[in-house]
């Protein structure tokens, strides 16, 4: 706790804000635009939490791990002297829980403009801040590694050199991911990557997740101001773009329009550049093949995040994914004959609710058939009031361990760096 002192000098200004965050690459958008937001109405943004008047914190209901971590910050931040106010997608995803622990202010992911609400002295309204094209990067930690992360972030000739050791050494000699596995992930941040966010929300009914709870509805954003927030980015010297969304398939259904034709229009600028297309719900790459096969054939896109979750129909159909194995590992093959360059990721999930353990094997089967380039597996987390909670039976705790372990061994075995983050997620890489 704060001095008094230090609380009467705060007080006199009111303006102090910390920010952290514990989310996925859209959440961190909104983090970042928040912290836009904040700093064009005069707020100070603080590093320090005991030296903050509000603490604002984006958390993430996605799996229960991420659940977990994010009532912990709660709990954390709520013993500071400052006025904690609780943002993201548990706000919604985990109402009724986050109401025992906290009493406080909330922002929803589908409402951030109330955070006009919760704020004095706001001159600028959160809808006249325009999207921002890139992820929040935290300089709260004061770590070894936090340091290392802030001289990189911010020191642009350390960051260039750093950047050729990359290129030129490290890749050679230990894989082109190497970089990205721990603990070097924690010490060269993310550069050099321009992030549209070209639509908000959801439209699918998948039977485990929650998120759609705290993202609401689809909303696409018009083609034009996509295809400007790209010719912005181009003139600021970016020259890799991350077409990212909550789920970015469905775009453009809302407003009379589609991916393919954002893409063709995106492949008529000008310019040297790539595209990465970020997490597309299966069902509408293999809708959109062959618009998509032409797209890629341009090789323009040069990475595409499919969620597909499951190796096994049955599971993806308990799933409320409507798609099968056969039909998506043909498009994503396609996809890899149009352009042999196109790097694909995955998420999938492992103990799903009466998987047996031969269809856990055909998710590992998917590798057999599709060469993933990255991705992320995930033991089931089983939310209250989902579908999926009340699927019998239960994979215990020490089966869907087992397994993971066995993914892992199977990921080394297949020349992949990989490693298990807190028991909670496997993350891979090709060598």
């Amino acid at each position: 706790m704060n001095s008094i002192n230090n609380h009467q000098s705060r007080a006199a200004s009111g303006m102090n804000v910390f920010i952290d965050s514990y989310s996925c690459s859209r959440r961190e958008l909104d983090t970042q635009k928040i912290y836009t937001y904040l700093r064009e109405n005069k707020y100070t943004i603080v590093h320090d939490p005991t030296k903050a008047d509000y603490i604002i914190l984006m958390t993430c209901g996605f799996t229960k791990n991420m659940v977990n971590t994010s009532f912990k910050m709660i709990a954390k931040y709520k013993k500071y002297d400052a006025e904690v106010i609780v943002a993201g997608c548990i706000p919604e995803t985990h109402k009724m829980e986050l109401e025992k622990i906290f009493a406080g202010k909330t922002i929803s992911t589908k409402n951030l403009d109330k955070i006009d609400e919760l704020l004095p002295q706001v001159t600028i309204k959160f809808r006249e801040i325009p999207d921002v094209n890139t992820r929040w990067e935290s300089l709260n930690d004061r770590s070894l590694s936090g340091v290392v992360r802030r001289i990189h972030a911010n020191v642009y000739p350390i960051r260039k050199v750093d950047w050729f050791i990359l290129n030129t050494i490290i890749i050679k000699v230990l894989g082109k991911n190497f970089y990205k596995t721990f603990p070097f992930d924690r010490l060269i941040p993310e550069t050099g990557q321009c992030y549209i966010l070209i639509s908000r929300g959801c439209i699918h009914n998948c039977t485990y997740c929650v998120i759609k709870n705290g993202v609401g509805r689809l909303h696409s954003k018009p083609p034009e101001q996509c295809i400007k927030e790209i010719a912005g980015g181009l003139q600021q010297g970016f020259r890799s773009f991350v077409l990212d969304a909550d789920d970015i398939g469905p775009y453009g259904t809302d407003i009379g329009t589609s991916l393919p034709y954002l893409l063709r229009k995106i492949m008529e600028i000008k310019g040297s550049f790539t595209v990465k297309i970020s997490h597309s719900h299966p069902l509408w790459l293999i809708k959109y093949e062959s618009e998509l096969d032409d797209i890629f054939k341009q090789k323009r896109v040069n990475n595409i995040f499919a969620a597909i979750q499951s190796g096994n129909d049955r599971i993806l159909r308990l799933m409320g994914r409507p798609y099968s194995t056969k039909d998506l590992v043909k498009t994503l093959i396609a996809f890899k004959k149009s352009n042999c360059n196109l790097e694909i990721g995955v998420d999938l999930i492992i103990g799903f609710p009466s998987e047996t353990e031969e269809e856990f094997l055909d998710t590992l089967r998917l590798f057999n058939a599709v060469h993933f380039d990255y991705g992320e597996i995930y033991p089931f987390s089983c939310h209250e009031r989902t579908k999926a909670s009340t699927i019998e039976p239960k994979i215990s705790k020490h089966v869907v361990d087992q397994r993971m372990k066995v993914a892992l061994r199977f990921l080394k075995k297949n020349n992949y760096f990989a490693r298990r983050f807190h028991k909670s997620a496997i993350f891979f890489y090709t060598r």
